[in-house]
């Protein structure tokens, strides 16, 4: 039993020892995601807190947490949500709460393909787990598809998304969808071995729901190791509808490798 007990560990110890090892590969804290996916077998965290001032005077706060699994090479499950909630406007009382909750998925499909770029497909849906009647969540069910391209040349990386999103509309307020477009682009480059900078524009379809958004981001990331990246940044919103400035830090970490590489 024990000869048993002592091979099951030692094989154990050789999986591991035999996997590559773990680094992140940051979604964070940029409206764009990078076509490639995480690690196979490999769990990863993405958390931050981010201030967001608006034009009209009131203020959000969140904690947005993304976690992702690499189920196999080029697809993984993301489970994400803004997290902690806390909503300030002039003359009415602070709420706080829990956000939405989005469960989806990203395949890259593609390696090098056109224009040397990597191609990814997401798809996701979203939980209207928050309470609608404090504001914090939608009230109702949304599902979004996005189209992902990475290209690194150098010390640049490049990153474009296309997204489309069908919002639910609460019953209180007709229901059905409204369909919402949104594009972005962004831009990192390396400045050492542990420094990186990135900007990026992004556009959000003006809808019922919603006014349209214009906003630029400017962040930096310290890799601390490569399990664990920080980063900080500002967003400046650029039309009447986008926020005044929002202000986030935070960090991505490899967890764990919840089984062998593949």
């Amino acid at each position: 039993m024990r000869i048993r007990l002592l091979t099951c560990l030692c094989l154990a110890c050789a999986l591991r020892a035999g996997d590559p090892p773990i680094e992140v590969n940051p979604n964070r804290p940029t409206f764009a995601n990078p076509a490639l996916t995480t690690q196979s077998g490999v769990a990863e965290l993405e958390w931050g807190g981010q201030q967001s001032d608006l034009r009209d005077g009131s203020s959000t706060f969140g904690t947005p947490t993304l976690l992702k699994l690499g189920l196999v090479k080029d697809l993984e499950l993301r489970l994400a949500t803004p997290g902690y909630l806390r909503l300030a406007a002039p003359g009415t009382e602070t709420v706080t709460g829990p956000g939405d909750t989005n469960l989806g998925v990203q395949w890259c499909y593609r390696h090098e393909g056109l224009f040397g770029m990597d191609q990814a497909l997401q798809i996701n849906h979203t939980f209207p787990t928050a309470s609608a009647g404090k504001g914090l969540g939608s009230g109702a069910p949304s599902d979004g598809l996005v189209l992902l391209f990475s290209r690194d040349t150098g010390p640049f990386h490049l990153d474009v998304n296309l997204l489309e999103t069908w919002m639910g509309r609460p019953p209180d307020s007709g229901g059905g969808r409204v369909r919402q477009p949104a594009a972005t682009a962004s831009l990192s480059r390396t400045l050492s071995a542990a420094w990186s900078l990135t900007g990026e524009i992004y556009a959000i379809g003006g809808t019922a729901l919603n006014p349209r958004v214009v906003s630029n981001l400017w962040a930096l990331g310290f890799k601390v190791s490569p399990r664990l990246v920080l980063d900080a940044g500002v967003d400046v919103g650029l039309t009447r509808g986008a926020q005044k400035v929002t202000v986030m830090a935070g960090l991505t970490v490899g967890l764990a490798r919840f089984r062998p590489a593949q």
